[in-house]
């Protein structure tokens, strides 16, 4: 289950590749790509829901969910940049040493660019999939508490009246900053691929899989040195940092026109 998301999403990029690249190319020469590379429509907003997946101390799983939408615009055929906003949660938990499980709430904010590789590297005109891979940085405001596995207990939790912002990419020292936070803050790269299929002219549904690398050790609530402390003052250490991912379904409408 571990590696499911991961291998979910090779396999849609599989699918695309399939396709056999017959299509006819509008410049009138068959099966060549057609030479004007600008986007038709270059606008376009995008819902999606999926599921998430923990990386940390406490990374047995329990399947979260996720809903986003974005907006964004097409340089050309090849590449896109979008802005995305996301609400969801993640969660797992670990019997061995730690004897907790926690859950995660979350929002983020990413700018993302999108490079579509089937009209990049493709020599004839590609089918109704795509397989394109993205890129960003964004940033991440989530509040975690971990309990106790057996009575349900909280042990330790990210964000109290007491709570500061940390430094920049620090996994240990005291955080800075005004106290009392309701969300810790922290910065975010997410990676990913999609697989977009044409449904309508101007409506696509995609298959999504991302990656975030998260800069803080903090997204289960749990260090992997320091457990007697719930504070976050107390909770760096320099194990290595979280991250988490998703495998989402999203519809993608497109509008505007290319200028002449």
């Amino acid at each position: 289950m571990r590696y499911f998301l991961l291998v979910a999403a090779i396999a849609l990029a599989g699918i695309t590749f399939a396709q056999p690249p017959h299509y006819r190319s509008p410049n009138g020469i068959s099966n060549k790509k057609n030479y004007d590379r600008r986007s038709i429509r270059p606008y376009f907003l995008s819902v999606r829901c999926g599921l998430t997946q923990f990386y940390g101390e406490l990374n047995a799983q329990a399947m979260h969910g996720v809903a986003g939408v974005s907006a964004g615009w097409s340089f050309n055929k090849q590449l896109a940049v979008q802005f995305d906003y996301h609400a969801g949660s993640i969660g797992g938990e670990k019997r061995a040493f730690f004897n907790s499980w926690f859950v995660n709430e979350y929002n983020s904010a990413e700018c993302v660019v999108k490079w579509d590789l089937s009209e990049q590297f493709c020599n004839q005109e590609p089918g109704p999939a795509h397989f394109s891979v993205l890129a960003g940085l964004g940033q991440i405001w989530f509040s975690a508490n971990a309990y106790d596995l057996d009575n349900n207990r909280l042990l330790r939790f990210t964000n109290s009246r007491q709570s500061a912002r940390n430094p920049l990419f620090l996994r240990w020292g005291h955080p800075k900053g005004p106290a009392g936070i309701r969300k810790t803050r922290e910065g975010i790269l997410p990676v990913g691929t999609s697989v977009d299929c044409a449904l309508l002219e101007k409506l696509k549904i995609a298959f999504e899989y991302r990656f975030y690398f998260v800069r803080t050790d903090k997204l289960d609530a749990t260090s992997g040195r320091r457990l007697i402390n719930p504070e976050e003052s107390e909770s760096y250490s320099d194990t290595p940092n979280d991250a988490f991912s998703f495998l989402a379904v999203s519809l993608r409408y497109q509008f505007g026109r290319k200028k002449k």
